[in-house]
């Protein structure tokens, strides 16, 4: 089953000129923060429902990217997390084990420690790979539903597979962070979206990406780059929905054959960070897709 998202849905920009994307006393969720294994993991929750939403950012990102999701899903009976990865945000950065087999380790400690055993999971960009190892992983717990947003399982793109991502383009990455980190991490920001941004946004978005130490941040996008973790794809065995902007349609139809089962939903007319440019028609497809399950 296939759907597109047509509806536009109200930018969250003036919000943002308010008061910031992560700053304001108001904000819907409490900070939390627990200690998993060798590292503390930062993490933020609100609501009390009865089903657990997980959201997990992408490579250098942190949890409040989720800012537009987390008060619509709290209000709707969920109990609603999002956590940093190990390296990311406010959880400890570590030399080591900045890999995202480690990641999946990381998730499957942090879900037994704070009770989401039974969760809908959420992951955008390189955190896919995340899941994507954990639910191969011999020791899981088996998520109700997984969502993935805008991303795949990693590697580079070959004829036979429409990764969005070149062996020049992570050499270029890699070059741009150890010449000039904070001006490689505003590019980058400024990448997520397909509209231009006002300036507090890019500000909030290059200060939480700055936040990653760089040599960890080349450390996860060589193993992104690397590691061919197509076939992992047919581990994912629950309902699943794919969720991509029109620029990776390819990529969430090749995604789609691969899982059993799995719904695609094109949002038009975004950039990578859909869900903060678009947030009503990101809501929305993930609403009704929670809603049928």
């Amino acid at each position: 089953m296939r759907y597109r998202i047509t509806s536009i849905g109200i930018p969250i920009l003036a919000l943002c000129l308010a008061s910031g994307l992560f700053a304001g006393s108001g904000r819907a969720w409490k900070d939390v923060s627990v200690q998993v294994g060798d590292i503390k993991v930062h993490y933020i929750e609100a609501g009390t429902g009865d089903r657990n939403l997980l959201f997990i950012p992408g490579h250098m990102m942190v949890a409040e990217v989720w800012r537009e999701q987390i008060p619509y899903f709290a209000a709707r009976g969920f109990r609603v997390v999002a956590m940093d990865p190990r390296s990311q945000g406010l959880t400890s950065k570590t030399d080591g084990g900045n890999t995202y087999q480690q990641h999946a380790a990381d998730l499957h400690a942090f879900l037994k420690k704070i009770k989401l055993e039974h969760c809908n999971i959420v992951a955008w960009a390189a955190s896919i790979v995340t899941v994507l190892e954990y639910v191969s992983s011999p020791e899981v717990l088996r998520p109700d539903t997984i969502v993935f947003v805008n991303g795949g399982p990693g590697g580079v793109a070959e004829p036979d597979y429409p990764s969005n991502l070149t062996i020049q383009q992570a050499r270029n990455t890699v070059f741009a962070l150890q010449e000039d980190r904070e001006k490689a991490a505003e590019a980058l920001v400024q990448g997520l979206f397909k509209a231009r941004q006002p300036g507090i946004l890019v500000k909030e978005l290059t200060d939480a990406n700055l936040k990653t130490p760089t040599g960890a941040a080349v450390a996860l996008l060589f193993d992104l780059v690397t590691a061919d973790r197509r076939t992992n794809l047919a581990s994912v065995s629950v309902p699943t929905l794919i969720v991509m902007s029109e620029e990776r349609r390819l990529l969430g139809e090749y995604m789609q054959a691969k899982i059993q089962g799995a719904k695609l939903a094109v949002i038009p007319d975004v950039g990578h960070a859909l869900f903060l440019e678009k947030p009503q028609a990101f809501n929305q497809a993930l609403e009704d897709f929670l809603g049928k399950q």
